[in-house]
């Protein structure tokens, strides 16, 4: 594993407490099967990051405790990974729909894959439903096809001053799409 913390300015636990399913580091920590330790005078504890948000801007968080690290298994060495963001501009944009994935292909069909969207539901959300329908298959138009269909029953977008349900909808199931492109095209770069 590898443990983050301190008090740099870029250090995202502001963003993790702050539990804002528009955070754009938060769709990563879900990827990458983060854990949390959160401490308080009663001691530490370690979280599994995926049960740390438990609705909108809700956590895990007791009143007394602090986000004391963030640690990564390191075990996704050789996994192609992306991140996109939509916003409304580059600089200081909250997010309108952001993707964190991370996928393994072998022998032309994908061997392992996650995907994690923000900004499309109360919380940080994990495609689990879409990953399982992907793994073990082939990139091809048929299941891109399925994909569409399965990111779209996953989310549930509002809408809201940023964006719409709709637009939100149509871009996390573009993002999706792009990742699954770039995993293609590593298999017929290796």
């Amino acid at each position: 594993m590898t443990s983050f913390h301190g008090n740099s300015p870029c250090w995202p636990r502001g963003n993790i407490a702050n539990a804002s399913p528009a955070a754009d580091s938060l769709p990563a920590l879900l990827v990458y099967d983060a854990d949390v330790t959160l401490i308080s005078v009663r001691g530490s504890r370690r979280l599994a990051y995926r049960d740390f948000h438990q609705g909108y801007k809700q956590t895990a968080l007791a009143a007394d405790e602090l986000i004391r690290d963030i640690s990564l298994p390191r075990r996704f060495s050789g996994y192609v990974s992306h991140a996109r963001k939509v916003g409304a501009r580059n600089a200081q944009a909250i997010s309108k729909v952001c993707l964190a994935a991370l996928g393994i292909i072998a022998n032309g069909t994908i061997r392992d894959v996650r995907l994690a969207l923000g900004s499309v539901a109360p919380i940080p959300l994990r495609l689990n439903e879409t990953e399982r329908s992907l793994t073990g298959k082939k990139i091809e138009p048929s299941l891109i096809g399925a994909v569409r269909q399965s990111v779209v029953g996953e989310i549930r977008p509002i809408d809201d001053i940023r964006s719409t349900a709709r637009y939100r909808a149509a871009v996390a199931v573009n993002l999706v799409v792009e990742f699954l492109e770039k995993l293609a095209a590593e298999r017929t770069r290796a």
